[in-house]
């Protein structure tokens, strides 16, 4: 094991528990022994980037992770949760190291442990873990959060708050909130042609996007079915560290897409990636994109009738689960510019991450800023008429911080900017 990293006061990190040659005191992090410490990954870290500390790179925080595996730092040190817990996970550098280390596997093994062992254990922190878990759960706690939310926003309460914490979270999620539709889908799920993940953001953000979806489906002859009892993918629970309740939900999302084998569609591509990683059952198999999806059908019944021809210039943002877990990057472009009218503007290379990574938008916010900035410059760089992101979080981000911007383009998802290139397009949610 190479030395360990140290901290931004140049201190090291290492204290020692016991003796060094002990077995593994935290079993699953073996894998990160694989690291041979080669430096490819630092320079497409974002937050190395950023702070320029070792411990705040991959290959530091896989030292980090040998330390603790081997028992020689207490997982209860603020200094070394702070250099775990930020990493962003974009999982950039698995995408170039040589070795192969299984990287995000590894952190979600690494926070697991942190979250055993709080630094402070907080009665109000478990409340606040239960009732997210029940909301990812239930519908119906979500469209009572996502009410509140609106109204919050609505009412202009983050400006009553203190900075920080809630009045981060309703400042910078105000202008992508939108209320959930009524969806209806057009097949059961036993005579669909693709069934729908929904996820647990459409209370919040997502419910006009699903609505795009089914009016793009529709329109291309597709039968789409929601099932009922499917919940969130769990993504929020297993980089959090919370495997069970991540675990839990993987559970009754299979029960709730049986095993028939017919294509499922989700929206965002960090739900995607986390579908497409289950290890039980055949929905990480059959899970795709709605891109992919709609590539597909187009070549088996292609409909050049149901677009609009109105000339318009797209910039594509690639967000990090589209390149670096699912790798479907060159899929997005392809489709789009199958479309009539439709023109790629050149995008000039930006951070490898816009940083909103989760909930790092809200937590890690002069970072994640800072990130942000820079990809909405490499957007808007070459004056597209509309920005599109596949993933819910970073358009999220990304649309607060050109809110402060008024001449900077609409930021929209895959199925909101499909449903508006239809032709004679009813659906006035769909193109909010």
């Amino acid at each position: 094991m190479g030395n360990l990293p140290e901290s931004n006061k140049g201190e090291t990190l290492a204290k020692p528990l016991g003796v060094s040659d002990q077995p593994l005191r935290f079993r699953g992090l073996s894998a990160a022994d694989q690291c041979v410490h080669c430096g490819l990954c630092l320079p497409h870290c974002p937050t190395y980037g950023w702070h320029g500390v070792e411990g705040d790179s991959p290959r530091g925080r896989l030292t980090l992770m040998q330390g603790l595996a081997q028992g020689r730092l207490d997982p209860e040190s603020e200094r070394l949760r702070s250099h775990l817990e930020g990493c962003l996970g974009c999982r950039s550098c698995e995408v170039v190291c040589p070795a192969r280390v299984p990287f995000g596997a590894l952190m979600d093994r690494a926070r697991e442990i942190l979250t055993e062992h709080p630094a402070r254990p907080s009665r109000a922190k478990g409340w606040r873990q239960t009732l997210q878990h029940q909301a990812l759960l239930h519908p119906s706690l979500r469209s009572l959060g996502g009410l509140a939310a609106r109204t919050g926003a609505r009412l202009g309460v983050d400006r009553l708050l203190p900075r920080g914490g809630w009045e981060r979270s309703l400042a910078h999620t105000r202008d992508s909130l939108a209320p959930a539709p009524r969806l209806n889908a057009t097949a059961s799920p036993d005579t669909a042609d693709a069934l729908l993940f929904t996820g647990c953001m459409d209370r919040f953000f997502t419910g006009p996007d699903l609505e795009a979806a089914l009016a793009v489906l529709d329109a291309l002859g597709v039968r789409v079915a929601m099932p009922q009892g499917q919940v969130c993918c769990g993504a929020l629970d297993q980089h959090t560290g919370h495997r069970a309740a991540a675990q839990a939900l993987q559970a009754r999302n299979g029960e709730a897409f049986g095993t028939r084998e017919v294509p499922v569609i989700a929206l965002d591509s960090g739900c995607e990636a986390t579908l497409r990683e289950y290890r039980e059952g055949t929905l990480a198999a059959r899970s795709q994109s709605l891109t992919r999806f709609l590539a597909d059908w187009l070549d088996a019944a292609p409909n050049g009738e149901v677009w609009d021809h109105t000339p318009i210039r797209i910039a594509l943002h690639r967000p990090c689960t589209l390149r670096n877990v699912t790798r479907e990057a060159r899929e997005l472009p392809a489709l789009l510019e199958r479309l009539p009218g439709v023109t790629l503007a050149p995008v000039a290379d930006g951070p490898n991450c816009c940083g909103a990574g989760g909930t790092a938008m809200l937590t890690q916010a002069a970072m994640a800023d800072d990130l942000g900035t820079e990809t909405l410059k490499a957007l808007t760089d070459d004056a597209p008429d509309v920005i599109i992101s596949p993933n819910v979080g970073c358009s999220v981000h990304l649309r607060a911080l050109a809110s402060e911007h008024s001449d900077l383009p609409e930021i929209l998802s895959p199925a909101r900017f499909l449903a508006r290139r239809l032709k004679n397009h009813t659906h006035h949610s769909a193109g909010r």
